[in-house]
């Protein structure tokens, strides 16, 4: 498994000279690649355009030019598993002007807490600071006026925990994590989370506005535009902040309660089709349930604890007691024919751990405690 810790550095020329011939090399791959199909009809293999791309002058370590072409044929393989499934995909195409830049382990010296990325024979390396360790690979993207470099690391996995207890995962857009662990359930309050996306909303209109009243590409929109990505780029932060700080909590009362599988709720395909009213639409297009999902898999991972995913289909309509299916109106839910009653997100949570247990009507939900409640603040990672 790979981590990735990313360094920023100021726009130089330097920079955006490797940049430029990165975005050569990849623009030269696709062309060629795309150019042969189409006069040979047959795909180069990505053997053949790297033994080609040997032969060309890039200011570039070899490796990086190598790396632009494992980055396309990726693209392509993915774009040959879509077509699949989906006869209008199309093949990559775009030749950007700039391109990332990637340096592999060869490229990579590590002396004195100084990383050295090397840009060939005679050529002026990129020098990084205060790094302790040598990454597997180092990547350069440009963003917002600034370049980044993403320093990924192998880490080891610890084996996987054998302990029959398993989590399951209802999220929502509200709270975006409720887990039920067979005798208690949390929930994960994401109020704040929310309220910085709301935020966020807001503040992207109302630069928007004000853009719209100026002249395109004058010196007042130019402002403008550099004030609203500055704003947007910190309430991003805040959220990206939020996330973690929250799936870091949920995994480590995972790792107390001893559980070795983690049951997420699927919610792929939840967006087509919805039609609500404009405030609905907006929260619902807004809520980040893969990310979560994703920052879940990869700590649970790192704590050696199984990921599955499970559908949500009617599991928060239906009764865990008796089975009975109603849509609740408000936050609880309350079974008319049996009288349970319990938290609309909590009912979703005990259904999916039914599910994955193979029970179908639990009689012990009848005396479950009031759900235990995790209220976000700035400090909240681990449990007291």
């Amino acid at each position: 498994m790979y981590i990735t810790k990313t360094l920023k550095q100021k726009k130089t020329q330097h920079l955006d000279d490797l940049a430029r011939a990165s975005g050569r090399c990849y623009s030269k791959v696709v062309s060629l690649v795309r150019k042969t199909h189409k006069q040979k009809n047959f795909w180069l293999s990505k053997g053949s355009v790297q033994k080609y791309l040997r032969h060309k002058a890039y200011a570039l370590h070899s490796q990086s030019i190598q790396a632009c072409a494992d980055t396309y044929f990726d693209s392509l393989k993915s774009f040959f598993q879509v077509r699949k499934s989906n006869s209008d995909a199309k093949p990559p195409k775009r030749t950007p002007r700039y391109f990332k830049v990637r340096w592999k382990s060869s490229a990579i010296r590590l002396r004195d807490g100084h990383l050295i990325l090397s840009n060939g024979k005679g050529r002026e390396p990129v020098i990084l600071e205060d790094v302790s360790e040598k990454p597997n690979y180092v990547e350069m993207f440009f963003k917002r006026g600034h370049y980044y470099f993403a320093l990924v690391y192998k880490v080891g996995v610890p084996p996987k925990q054998d302990t029959g207890i398993t989590v399951s995962v209802d999220m929502g857009e509200i709270h975006p994590i409720v887990s039920f662990n067979g005798k208690r359930t949390t929930i994960y309050n994401g109020r704040q989370l929310r309220s910085i996306m709301q935020y966020r909303n807001k503040i992207k209109a109302s630069f928007s506005a004000k853009m719209d009243r100026c002249e395109k590409r004058s010196k007042s929109w130019y402002k403008l535009l550099k004030a609203k990505r500055k704003t947007l780029d910190k309430l991003d932060a805040q959220i990206k902040d939020a996330e973690h700080k929250i799936t870091s909590r949920f995994i480590t009362d995972c790792e107390k309660a001893k559980a070795d599988t983690i049951v997420i709720g699927d919610l792929k395909g939840i967006r087509d089709n919805i039609k609500y009213s404009k405030k609905s639409n907006q929260k619902l297009h807004q809520w980040a349930f893969a990310r979560i999902a994703d920052k879940i898999t990869y700590k649970a991972e790192l704590a050696g604890i199984h990921v599955v995913s499970e559908s949500e289909a009617w599991t928060s309509q239906t009764c865990p007691q008796c089975g009975n299916r109603k849509k609740p109106s408000d936050r609880n839910y309350h079974c008319k024919q049996c009288e349970f009653t319990y938290h609309r997100d909590g009912v979703g949570a005990i259904n999916i751990f039914n599910k994955v247990s193979g029970l179908i009507n639990n009689p012990v939900v009848g005396t479950l405690a009031f759900p235990f409640g995790v209220r976000y603040n700035q400090h909240l990672c681990r449990s007291a």
